[in-house]
């Protein structure tokens, strides 16, 4: 078996991959995009660390022997899972990884945004004391659409803060913590008693869009739209559309339809939107918990066993 991956994840689960697959090889990316021998032979790999690059997934979607590749995205939409699907090979991926990170994020914009907080920072880079009305999130309701790893990890931390929850997800399985669940034919009916929405769900062609004019509409004015699943969940411009009207509190987003999003676009000057660069899931524990994931799945690819989170 050889490995393509990147040094740092290399470095990580080298010594303890030895002890499981004693004969495995390994060709690495470096970050000038040079490998340490062609990964032409390849049939593992690894897109995770420093190797979660555009060099590194434009070489290994033309490799021809690869069987089995893993990511450390929770998502798996897009080109490279496309192509992989396509060759039949056995992709999995690292749902929960980042679980822990995004949902502090979410739960870090609702604070921002019942808090003010970028008001405050404003008038004091002015100078201006001015104390300010603020809210408190106890008395409020969130709806958090997608009930995965993410989802529930905002749930319970809004519970934590004493919030009535609304969920949606596909199945009607029920979700702890959550005072009334449903799926995405409510979304019509939860949406204007929310005052947060988060969006924790993957993307699909059917939900692209799924927050756009007629949504939007529902929801109250003093609401706040977070999204830290994908990006093409939102129509850009119709929330901007939104915003600049008062007919949305404020949106923070962490994902954009195309990311880079371009310097120039007036998207980053839409007064009460917070854009960040996806960058929720950032964490110095994330790599670790995407190595274990695969070392553990590497132990049953050896013993010919199936593997964890496997995507179809």
């Amino acid at each position: 078996m050889k490995v393509a991956a990147g040094c740092s994840f290399f470095a990580r689960v080298r010594e303890e991959a030895e002890k499981i697959a004693p004969d495995l090889r390994w060709t690495l990316s470096a970050a000038d995009g040079s490998w340490s021998e062609s990964p032409e032979d390849c049939d593992l790999v690894v897109l995770a660390g420093d190797a979660y690059t555009g060099a590194f997934v434009q070489t290994v979607m033309q490799l021809p022997a690869i069987r089995w590749a893993h990511t450390e995205d929770t998502g798996t939409d897009g080109l490279f899972y496309d192509t992989m699907r396509a060759r039949g090979v056995t992709v999995t991926h690292s749902p929960g990884a980042n679980a822990a990170e995004v949902a502090e994020f979410a739960i870090g914009c609702m604070l921002w945004s019942a808090k003010r907080l970028g008001e405050l920072r404003d008038n004091q880079r002015a100078h201006r004391w001015q104390l300010l009305a603020l809210d408190s999130l106890s008395d409020k309701t969130i709806l958090v659409v997608g009930l995965g790893a993410i989802g529930t990890r905002v749930v319970a931390l809004a519970k934590a803060f004493g919030m009535r929850v609304l969920g949606i997800r596909r199945s009607s399985a029920v979700v702890a913590d959550i005072d009334e669940q449903g799926t995405l034919t409510d979304l019509p009916r939860f949406l204007p008693a929310a005052d947060f929405v988060v969006l924790a769900l993957p993307f699909t062609e059917e939900n692209r869009g799924l927050i756009g004019k007629s949504t939007l509409a529902l929801m109250k004015k003093t609401a706040t739209l977070i999204n830290v699943a994908r990006g093409s969940l939102v129509d850009v411009a119709a929330l901007q559309e939104a915003l600049r009207a008062g007919r949305l509190r404020q949106a923070c987003l962490d994902v954009l339809p195309t990311e880079p999003w371009p310097a120039g676009d007036d998207l980053w000057d839409v007064p009460r939107l917070l854009l960040t660069p996806h960058n929720a899931w950032s964490s110095p524990l994330y790599l670790p918990r995407v190595a274990q994931l695969w070392l553990e799945n590497l132990r049953r690819y050896v013993r010919g066993e199936e593997l964890l989170h496997k995507i179809v």
